[in-house]
């Protein structure tokens, strides 16, 4: 006989977001030993020993605190911070830690982290990009429920090229951010794992992470993190071969951003030179003279004057290709600006091939094909090679219809390049240049 009896439903457990523990350790075999080696003296013992201690005294519970150190600790220590010779931005934050010794038990985060932060403002400054690491990371543990000093070791972790450190930070990140309603953080961080998703040529992926940022901050109104996952999007989207898409999210990204929005002008010159690759080279000139008194890192001008080379090529004016030709040769020499340096190079080999100038064109891909081999930039050594087998090969026809291929911008595309103009002009009337 089939029993009768209903089986009693398993309770529902509310829904937990786990992550696995950040990394909090690089390639050092001693945890802190990073500020040794980069501070070095007294000062780098008293740092090390100071961050040694907190990170002790965060991952002990708090019930546990009181038993960790010598009753003699906290007065030893301020002995020795009174007879040493410290940075002034550095006796606080240390005094802070020895009062720490004395009463660990009654001794808050949120004092940890802020004297944490002190010393990882410092060591910033001074250059000291490990140590400022380490201390912004001891902030974070002493302070586990602010998603804001998280996203900040995941961002310092990726300055210093520690990928999957900063990629367990961001996620970290995400979790707590969550759990505190903080949704900027949460935000920045999807929108952060997104980039360095981007940078591993995963785009369906990045593309994930940039619309969950994109949600939330519509939800909640962030009007500066919608223009950063738009304009994020926009590239991918370029990046998979989804031009009307990509266009689409450069208009909104626009509107995201507003016209007087510092980030407005890479956004300008990002879609200028999208309206240079599809042959719209009159209208990416406009934008991109517009853009020159925004642009003013070395790198961003010289990757300015490479464009404003292009668009004039293809527009036919021989004279302003020259006159920007000779100023990249000559801004190139900058350490700053090695890395763009092949793309500004392919943009002068393009510009010169569509006004059948054919020596530059072939010396220049020549530059940027051995730049861009040397630098690991596969994008621009393809096309750099491409480029001189066609023009070897003698098949310049090909490649001059390939660089100057001119065609009329839609009516949006119009529209949207009126708008950056007009903005970036007044932009410039308002700072009275």
């Amino acid at each position: 006989m089939k029993s009768t009896r209903s089986k009693a439903a398993a309770p529902r457990l509310p829904r937990r977001w786990r992550t696995p523990p950040p990394l909090t350790r690089g390639s050092e075999s001693l945890e802190g030993m990073e500020i040794l080696r980069e501070v070095g003296g007294e000062v780098g013992v008293l740092l090390w020993q100071a961050y040694r201690n907190v990170m002790f005294w965060a991952g002990t519970d708090q019930g546990e605190r009181g038993r960790l150190f010598s009753p003699e600790a906290g007065r030893k220590r301020a002995a020795e911070l009174a007879e040493s010779r410290i940075p002034d931005e550095l006796a606080g934050p240390l005094s802070t830690f020895a009062e720490m010794l004395s009463a660990p038990d009654s001794t808050s985060g949120e004092a940890m982290a802020q004297a944490c932060t002190g010393i990882a403002r410092w060591a910033d400054g001074e250059g000291h990009t490990n140590t400022a690491l380490a201390y912004t990371q001891a902030a974070s543990v002493a302070s586990q429920r602010n998603p804001r000093l998280a996203l900040a070791v995941g961002q310092l972790a990726r300055r210093r090229g520690e990928l999957p450190r900063a990629e367990t930070w961001f996620r970290h990140t995400v979790m707590v951010a969550r759990q505190t309603g903080d949704w900027e953080s949460y935000s920045r961080a999807y929108i952060a794992l997104g980039n360095m998703l981007i940078r591993r040529g995963n785009f369906p992926g990045a593309h994930r992470m940039h619309i969950k940022a994109l949600r939330a901050a519509r939800r909640k109104g962030l009007q500066q993190i919608q223009g950063m996952a738009l304009h994020d999007l926009f590239v991918i989207a370029l990046e998979t071969g989804r031009k009307e898409q990509a266009e689409e999210y450069a208009r909104q990204a626009y509107r995201a951003y507003g016209p007087n929005h510092p980030s407005l002008p890479v956004l300008a010159h990002d879609v200028a030179y999208f309206w240079v690759e599809q042959g719209y080279f009159a209208r990416a000139q406009e934008v991109f003279q517009a853009l020159e008194t925004h642009l003013t890192t070395p790198a961003d001008r010289l990757s300015l004057t490479a464009s404003i080379a292009r668009a004039a090529a293809g527009t036919g004016n021989r004279d302003l290709f020259r006159r920007a030709w000779t100023q990249v040769v000559r801004l190139n020499k900058d350490p700053d600006v090695q890395v763009v340096v092949p793309a500004c190079m392919l943009d002068l080999a393009l510009g010169a091939t569509s006004l059948g100038e054919w020596d530059r064109a072939e010396s220049a891909a020549e530059e940027a094909y051995e730049l861009a081999t040397k630098l690991a930039q596969a994008k621009v050594r393809f096309r750099a090679e491409s480029l001189m087998d066609a023009i070897r090969n003698g098949r310049q026809a090909e490649a001059r219809q390939q660089a100057s291929r001119s065609a009329s911008p839609s009516p949006k595309s119009e529209t949207l390049a009126n708008e950056f103009v007009r903005s970036l002009e007044h932009g410039r009337a308002t700072a009275g240049v």
